[in-house]
């Protein structure tokens, strides 16, 4: 089986999420009590999410290379990040420490095709929705045009995201407000919803909306998984 290496804490609940998610799929396969070799360094989110908030990407870059030289000094094979914003910097990431990093949008954009879709709404950080490190591959990958929420919901969402889910708090407004704006992107011809921030989990769920939901940590995970156990 190969060494993962996860850089999470963005937030500890999803990196929760990420860690029971990898075991229980490599335990779906292999049986028994087997678990997955992964190394995981835990990041500060309020310093981690500060720096995103300032579009400090050289110290992100910095900080996401330094854990994963450490991990990949202890034995990890591949790099994985537990939050979509950090994909922002991913080649660098990938260039300097000279392991794969497992992007999340290539397992959802493989979701995509198997669905056979042509459009999608796209939720996320206002960074992963307003620059084009999620978007454009999944575009690429999976051939799908990308539908984003209008500039006053982008800037709600993004702040509900840092505020709010970051903390482990749902509101109900909140949630009334997530699925408002999906059924908006829904009735704009998208298909399907990916929900590209790893805690928006907690807030959308399966039949909320009229499509179907993409959730990439769900993806990942599974795909991480099966990256693990490739001999």
């Amino acid at each position: 089986m190969k060494t993962l290496g996860l850089l999470g804490g963005m937030t500890y609940h999803s990196t929760i999420l990420y860690y029971g998610q990898i075991n229980a799929h490599i335990q779906r396969v292999r049986g028994g009590s087997n678990a997955a070799s992964l190394i995981l360094h835990s990041f500060d989110f309020g310093e981690m999410s500060a720096l995103f908030a300032a579009g400090r990407w050289d110290t992100v870059t910095s900080e996401f290379v330094t854990a994963a030289k450490h991990m990949r000094d202890a034995g990890a094979e591949g790099i994985a990040i537990g939050c979509n914003i950090g994909y922002k910097v991913a080649g660098d990431v990938e260039a300097r420490v000279g392991l794969p990093v497992l992007h999340i949008a290539d397992f959802t954009a493989q979701a995509l095709r198997e669905r056979q879709l042509t459009k999608v709404a796209l939720l996320a950080t206002r960074a992963a929705m307003e620059d084009d490190f999620i978007s454009a591959r999944l575009a690429q990958q999976a051939g799908v045009e990308v539908l984003v929420p209008e500039k006053p919901d982008r800037d709600v969402i993004d702040a509900a995201i840092f505020n709010e889910l970051s903390t482990g708090t749902v509101t109900e407004e909140t949630r009334k407000f997530m699925v408002g704006v999906a059924e908006k992107l829904v009735q704009k011809g998208a298909q399907g919803v990916v929900l590209a921030c790893t805690d928006l989990q907690f807030v959308l769920k399966p039949g909320t909306v009229g499509v179907s939901l993409f959730d990439t940590l769900d993806l990942h995970t599974r795909g991480l998984a099966q990256w693990a156990l490739q001999e």
